[in-house]
């Protein structure tokens, strides 16, 4: 029996229904390989290229990386050399074997990392952040950390969500059990202060629409028929299983946008400003 990914066929042996509802959320991105992308996917990739000059000299860093579709894709238009590290040893193992399948000339390194504990001796020109500063355990610690990874006059990158009315506790509820963090509750100025002692450079505020259930099913089933040729998955059941829970995660993200939206953000670390705002709001 051949596989295209040796680092994740050890996860087949255990395949059960069982042992899919159950894995931790992030693992169970890494195993079935789900491209998890930031708010704004190719969009908010393409504005933050443009306007933080992201170029083939730079030097980045994305935290939280999961199955590493933000820095691969950076890295295949602009040439960009970096690391991706995420505490999720099957995301990581994904991101691997994405860029060996999808990007094989990208320089980007995945490896598995505490963003808290993260070492490194470089500076990075820019750290993407994407969605997931919010659910770091104490995001102003993290923020700390990455600014600290920072070359003089470097850039973080994000996309963060932000409510725009009170979403329903019995959504929150299920959400918190789907996704295994809570999501985010904060309106956008609250949203904001966790970024205010950088200079917000660009900035674009944008919708969230829900899509339809033609558009999550399509989804679900590339991400489902993949899954299943990357690890020689025959078994009906478990691929059900695997649809059932990743379509449910879909539907949830999907209930939740008409109380969110999100900002893309490109943000600007300057050692002779920081902590200081001296310029206005508008």
């Amino acid at each position: 029996m051949s596989y295209k990914n040796k680092s994740r066929i050890l996860f087949t042996k255990k395949l059960t229904k069982e042992y899919i509802n159950k894995l931790p959320y992030n693992d169970f991105v890494g195993l079935i390989n789900q491209w998890n992308c930031l708010p704004g996917a190719y969009v908010s990739l393409s504005q933050w290229i443009c306007y933080s000059n992201l170029n083939s000299k730079s030097n980045i860093l994305e935290v939280g990386c999961t199955t590493g579709f933000a820095s691969r894709e950076i890295a295949k238009t602009t040439k960009c050399s970096g690391v991706g590290i995420d505490i999720s040893e099957v995301s990581v193992n994904s991101a691997i074997y994405n860029k060996k399948i999808y990007a094989p000339d990208v320089n980007i390194d995945y490896i598995v990392s505490d963003g808290y504990k993260h070492k490194t001796e470089q500076k990075f020109s820019h750290v993407i952040v994407g969605g997931c500063l919010q659910f770091f355990e104490d995001p102003n610690r993290m923020m700390i950390k990455l600014i600290s990874m920072l070359n003089d006059g470097g850039y973080v990158l994000a996309s963060p969500f932000f409510v725009t009315k009170p979403i329903p506790k019995t959504l929150i509820s299920k959400a918190e059990k789907v996704f295994d963090f809570t999501p985010t509750t904060t309106n956008y100025k609250n949203t904001m202060k966790l970024y205010d002692k950088l200079e917000i450079i660009y900035e674009d505020k944008r919708n969230l629409k829900k899509e339809t259930k033609d558009e999550l099913n399509f989804y679900c089933t590339c991400t489902v028929n993949r899954v299943s040729e990357e690890l020689n998955i025959k078994d009906k059941a478990i691929l059900k299983a695997i649809y059932n829970r990743l379509y449910l995660i879909k539907k949830t993200s999907n209930d939740l946008r008409p109380y969110q939206n999100y900002s893309v953000l490109v943000l600007r670390y300057e050692k002779s400003v920081y902590p200081n705002r001296f310029v206005e709001l508008f």
